[in-house]
């Protein structure tokens, strides 16, 4: 089983993630009735914990004299992502209102093009990246939590912000760095727990996916996979490429639709029963995105990968 998932692109992530999804479709209820261990650890119950300790561990795998180097290159492109995520969410509502377009509503695109799969960054990166690209973890997953999307819809409509998820998200890290950089033996106990938490991730993700509902959403989650692709890829790319010079696979690992994000628009609805109306369609919608993106993201990266890694751009690496 392991070398089936090593053969497919994030495969480590994907595949339980799948396998999950085919069980909560199906099968929504059978972990819950069982309650206890099996719920905690089976059912969307153990997103945050999972979530939190992977980033304890990602950050106790960062040194802190290497830390400028992820600031200096995914800090620069999550930064260009909020923008863009800001400025792309602000003239959506201008434009077409809270209703949107395409069947497409305010709150399912500003959550789709919000979300990072920080998970899938990791299992891609494992793939095709570098140690520090890994440690980054950490600081990824921090634009996977739903105060990200929130925050970006809050300053489109100028509403009140809480900051407390994001903290809630900052302190396992913090205190993973301090343990890794105090104890360099505890460092390297640690660092191997990213790749062990990996599968539990994509399970936790799948436990919220209805495959059916998924793909109900037919046209308008095609849609809002191609929106997210045209505003997450081509610019980031250009700007690793031209600006950062290393060979883009970063840009491409964050680009794609993670699965905590299908609770985002009830999230938003929970705040304001104005917007009760576009729930159950965003939440099909990225649902399938969230499908689309998982397939096709890491089939971009391995192509990607392929083409010129690790020569073009060998010098940068090393």
């Amino acid at each position: 089983m392991y070398k089936f998932m090593k053969k497919i692109p994030a495969g480590l992530l994907l595949v339980p993630m799948l396998v999950s999804a085919l069980i909560h479709t199906f099968a929504p209820d059978f972990f819950t009735n069982l309650g206890g261990v099996s719920e905690a650890l089976f059912t969307t119950k153990g997103i945050n914990y999972v979530i939190g300790a992977t980033c304890f561990c990602s950050g106790a795998g960062i040194d802190m004299q290497r830390l400028k180097k992820v600031l200096k290159k995914q800090g620069v492109l999550l930064l260009l992502k909020s923008i863009i995520c800001i400025v792309a969410g602000y003239f959506f509502i201008k434009l077409f209102g809270l209703n949107g377009v395409w069947g497409i509503s305010a709150i399912a695109f500003i959550t789709a093009i919000c979300s990072t799969n920080p998970s899938l960054y990791l299992a891609l990166e494992q793939d095709y990246g570098t140690e520090d690209d890994m440690g980054a973890f950490g600081l990824v997953g921090l634009f996977c939590v739903p105060a990200y999307p929130m925050l970006v819809f809050s300053i489109s409509q100028a509403t009140p912000i809480d900051w407390t998820p994001i903290l809630s998200t900052i302190v396992p890290i913090v205190f993973g760095m301090v343990i890794g950089n105090l104890d360099k033996e505890m460092a390297n106990f640690f660092k191997p727990g990213i790749v062990v938490l990996t599968p539990f991730m994509g399970w936790a993700f799948g436990a919220g996916i209805n495959l059916i509902d998924a793909i109900q959403a037919g046209p308008q989650g095609i849609i809002i996979s191609i929106i997210f692709y045209l505003f997450m890829i081509p610019i980031m790319f250009l700007f690793e490429r031209k600006f950062l010079h290393t060979d883009g696979i970063t840009t491409i690992s964050i680009a794609s639709i993670a699965g905590m994000s299908v609770s985002v628009p009830a999230l938003i609805a929970s705040g304001n029963e104005a917007y009760a109306s576009f729930v159950p369609e965003a939440t099909a919608q990225i649902a399938f995105g969230v499908v689309i993106t998982s397939i096709i993201t890491p089939i971009i990266a391995s192509k990607l990968y392929a083409y010129d890694h690790r020569e073009v751009y060998k010098d940068h690496l090393m």
